[in-house]
């Protein structure tokens, strides 16, 4: 099957082309509001942006669990990397206290082999409850480098920053890094002058880049888990 746009691009883009004609509309000479007023909605926009890749990637992977579930994948047809993390999320707890308490009998009742999450391990068994989207998401939900590196290992993608500038041919890395910059400078350094140019540079950027995240993690789930569960 050929790509097609997630559902969750497809609300990116629209709620991004809303904030773009939003700022567009008040950047106008006619516009009653003042420069004030303007720089506020202009900084929201770059905040909103920040939030909307939030978004994406949350809705991407609910979607995607979704889809595995609907479409009655096994477990097998899941990427290795999300069943590990999965099984790492069911017993880290317990080695936890393990640590704190040395009590060794509640350690193995814990993680007995005849525990249900270990069917994590079995290709057969069927796809229903047994990964939940927050085992892939977990805390790492703002867009850093850093976090969008941990978030699409956990998918079995190795470094998708890597893969961004290879399938664009582009350093958008340095685009995400001068938008993340642009987004903390507002929220901790005292807001810079934005202008509608600098709106217009940072959501053709970041659009882009998701365009090419979504081509990214197409191929792998195609190529892990076939089409089919494609969101």
């Amino acid at each position: 099957m050929p790509y097609s746009k997630s559902r969750a691009r497809q609300e990116f883009e629209t709620e991004s082309n809303k904030l773009v004609k939003l700022a567009k509309k008040v950047s106008y000479k006619s516009s009653p509001l003042t420069y004030e007023h303007k720089q506020l909605i202009n900084q929201s926009c770059i905040f909103l942006l920040s939030a909307r890749i939030e978004d994406y990637t949350k809705n991407l992977i609910e979607d995607l669990i979704y889809r595995y579930r609907l479409n009655g994948a096994n477990l097998g047809n899941i990427p290795k990397n999300i069943r590990t993390k999965t099984l790492l999320d069911k017993q880290v707890q317990h080695y936890r206290n393990y640590y704190n308490s040395s009590d060794e009998r509640k350690l193995l009742n814990s993680i007995s082999i005849d525990n249900n999450f270990y069917e994590l391990l079995n290709d057969t068994s069927v796809f229903n409850t047994q990964i939940h989207p927050s085992n892939i998401i977990g805390t790492n939900k703002y867009p850093s480098i850093k976090n969008l590196k941990v978030l699409y290992l956990r998918m079995g993608i190795t470094d998708i920053i890597v893969e961004l500038n290879r399938k664009s041919e582009k350093d958008l890395k340095t685009s995400l890094e001068s938008f993340l910059s642009l987004r903390e400078s507002i929220a901790h350094q005292g807001a810079p002058t934005i202008t509608f140019d600098d709106i217009e540079r940072n959501f053709k950027n970041i659009n882009e880049i998701i365009k090419y995240f979504d081509r990214i993690i197409y191929s792998h789930i195609s190529n892990e888990s076939g089409s089919t569960f494609w969101t």
